[in-house]
């Protein structure tokens, strides 16, 4: 897809303008652009961001077809000003603006990505806690997911949301990003660890070994459900016990940031599979998902599997796609306990009469080779004592 422009967006506090012009200072293709707009100056506009124009200014711009996109919001006009300046190969260059997260939001997202393509990526800044005693106190950097529901909001109208934790990493994502913005396929280890360095892909990563030559090693995490039961893993209880014929519902450690392009594929471990365990949800996470993921886990053989807190138990391909599509909005984004992922039927569902039906068959196979065994014991003691009379 060719893209008309590069929407960088973020909130004030986010670094997102100084990234923008970074991206223009890294690559001749890019470079920085104004966003014209009838609104007056306010104190949060940085300096080059705006282009102030009277309505009648705005207008003649837009007959003169000078803007690539034109919206409107609050009252206001807003139109990101085409300019052909050259690279030094000689090929138009390509406008990389700074827009703020509600402009962009409710202004140019709306625009049909097949008649005005943006390359759009929110920069977010990650909330710092404290935590420890007061003599040995330590600083924490919380995941996406710990933002409040309007930043969540505003990074969904986007097709990347990338953390400014490390600025030049970030350049280098969105740079790396946009080199494959045509191409589709797996994505390889570099952009995997480039991705989640970024806070993109998946959160609460703190194994880079766990990141393969093309997918990533999920881990066991805490929650899990099982025996009509929501239970946690600890240091004391490490083990999840799946008796034969059983099933559980387990999650992983790690929290999904799926950005609008890619998508990603569940595959068990060759281990558990080995053992007769399968992997019974649907195996794909949809673009732009949020979240826990979870994973439902029957064990088709004849005896117990253990499974140890924080051990590898699936692994996940990540798909870019050839465009950006719409975001998964399901009842599933955004939930991280596994409260939210039981239907209220869980205790009668398909699985459950399942497992019913194979204890009613085991059982029944018990007792028909206890009558069995009982009925060739009477006719050997029978034959037994035939024999004795002779």
């Amino acid at each position: 897809m060719e893209y008309k422009a590069v929407v960088i967006t973020g909130r004030k506090d986010s670094g997102a303008f100084a990234i923008a012009k970074t991206l223009c200072d890294r690559n001749a293709e890019f470079y920085m652009a104004r966003i014209a707009t009838t609104r007056a100056r306010n104190a949060e506009d940085a300096d080059g961001q705006y282009e102030y124009l009277n309505k009648e200014e705005f207008s003649a711009a837009v007959e003169s077809v000078d803007l690539l996109a034109k919206v409107e919001y609050e009252g206001n006009s807003y139109g990101i000003r085409k300019e052909t300046p050259k690279s030094p190969r000689g090929k138009d260059r390509v406008p990389v603006v700074f827009a703020s997260p509600e402009v962009f939001s409710n202004g140019f997202a709306k625009l049909s990505i097949a008649a005005c393509p943006l390359f759009s990526v929110f920069i977010y800044a990650p909330i710092t806690a404290r935590i420890g005693t007061t003599k040995d106190k330590k600083s924490i950097v919380l995941p996406f997911q710990e933002h409040d529901s309007e930043d969540r909001r505003l990074a969904s109208s986007c097709i990347y949301a990338a953390s400014s934790l490390n600025p030049a990493k970030t350049v280098d994502l969105v740079l790396t990003l946009w080199e494959h913005r045509s191409n589709g396929g797996v994505l390889p280890k570099r952009l995997i660890g480039l991705a989640i360095d970024c806070g993109m892909l998946l959160e609460g990563v703190d194994d880079v070994s766990k990141i393969k030559g093309a997918s990533y090693d999920l881990s066991l995490g805490d929650e899990y459900y099982y025996g009509g039961e929501i239970e946690t893993l600890t240091d004391k209880n490490p083990f999840v016990c799946i008796e034969p014929y059983d099933y559980a519902i387990v999650t992983s450690k790690e929290n999904a940031n799926f950005p609008r392009d890619v998508v990603a594929r569940f595959d068990l471990s060759v281990g558990l599979f080995c053992q007769g365990v399968i992997l019974s949800n649907g195996p794909q996470v949809d673009a732009g998902f949020k979240g826990k993921l979870f994973c439902l886990l029957f064990n088709t053989s004849n005896a117990p599997v253990f499974l140890k807190r924080g051990q590898h138990h699936v692994t996940l391909e990540f798909h870019k796609l050839i465009e950006p599509t719409d975001p998964y909005t399901g009842q599933y984004q955004d939930k991280v306990s596994i409260v939210d992922y039981l239907p209220s039927n869980t205790l009668k569902g398909a699985v459950n009469e399942l497992k019913k039906e194979l204890e009613e068959v085991k059982s029944q196979g018990q007792n028909l080779q206890t009558t069995i065994l009982g009925m060739l014991s009477i006719l050997l003691a029978i034959i037994a004592i035939l024999l004795a009379l002779r």
